[in-house]
């Protein structure tokens, strides 16, 4: 039996119209919300997601917030604070400055993302917090350009390796810009369990090992001591992947799951698909499922109707996804 099942969720601002929302998901055998919280959203609509989670509480469903933006997760996602603070800046190695994303060595901007998270957990009480698709910015001439190569990067650098940071991307520096990736991650997540020792950790990191965003290998997920679920989105709909991409990475972030100790969950695309491809929203639940994940995560309500993201037919759409939802909760 599946652990969780969940649909990501904005919020709607106007409170009278969550709770329609909230019952529907519930209704349609979903067990938890990702409340996505975007930075420019906080503080001023600290009390709707309050209400949110409240209310989803008040129903049966359990609480994830998604920390969308603050400079390092998901990319699409731009920061407010960051680019008051050059300083705490990404830097590619031919010193141009990436004014939107903060650099995970930098100690002034963990600082200040960590008073974020001391807020939102202390303001809104979730269960757990959605750590998403962390990533360094990519250069778009990536790899003759990457980051980051701030100062504070260099320091750390030479402190560990004893010598200067290469401009060319070495394998140390390869190595380097996984390590920071991981250390960040690990102090971030560890600062969410002291605020509260019942937050649930879960981290999503993209179905590629390239190294364009920094991460190379999942390797350095077992020694995350704060993790207890490590997710990823292999969205072969949207992108045209075939399927057999799809079940190659369920089965890897299975594996790696299972070497961890901690629970694997698989994000099943509701957005961008194409009118007719309906079934294979479903057979991507039921497949993940049988594959061993122990949660399904659905990126979005109501197939995000409405917006550039929107599947062809959202209520087609919608409408397979609780199918599918339904059927893995009766197993």
């Amino acid at each position: 039996m599946v652990w969780d099942v969940s649909v990501a969720y904005y919020g709607c601002p106007y409170p009278k119209h969550v709770e329609a929302d909230l019952n529907e998901i519930y209704e349609s055998g979903f067990t938890s919300i990702t409340l996505c919280i975007n930075e420019y959203e906080w503080p001023s609509l600290m009390k709707t997601k309050k209400i949110v989670v409240e209310k989803a509480r008040k129903i049966g469903l359990r609480t994830f917030i998604d920390v969308h933006g603050f400079g390092f997760f998901v990319p699409s996602h731009f920061s407010i604070s960051v680019p008051s603070n050059l300083e705490w800046c990404e830097v590619d190695n031919r010193g141009r400055i990436y004014p939107l994303r903060g650099c995970p060595n930098n100690p002034d901007y963990r600082t200040w993302l960590k008073k974020k998270v001391y807020e939102i957990i202390t303001n809104l009480r979730p269960d757990g917090m959605f750590w998403d698709e962390p990533s360094l910015i990519v250069p778009r001439d990536w790899p003759n350009s990457w980051t980051c190569r701030c100062q504070v990067c260099r320091e750390n650098f030479r402190r560990e390796h004893g010598h200067d940071m290469p401009e060319d991307l070495t394998e140390e520096v390869k190595e380097f810009r996984q390590k920071s990736m991981f250390n960040f991650l690990e102090d971030i997540m560890g600062e969410a369990q002291r605020i509260d020792g019942g937050i649930v950790n879960i981290l999503c990191l993209m179905p590629e090992h390239t190294g364009r965003y920094g991460i190379y290998s999942w390797e350095p997920v077992l020694g995350l001591k704060s993790l207890n679920v490590f997710s990823t989105d292999p969205y072969w709909i949207w992108f045209n992947r075939p399927f057999d991409w799809f079940l190659e990475w369920v089965t890897r972030a299975v594996n790696v799951s299972r070497r961890a100790s901690v629970k694997a969950q698989i994000w099943v695309e509701l957005i961008k698909v194409p009118s007719g491809r309906e079934p294979d929203i479903y057979k991507s639940v039921i497949k993940a499922v049988e594959l061993g994940a122990d949660a399904i995560a659905t990126w979005s309500f109501r197939a995000e109707e409405g917006s550039e993201l929107s599947c062809e037919n959202p209520d087609e759409a919608w409408k397979t996804m609780i199918k599918a939802v339904k059927e893995i909760r009766e197993k």
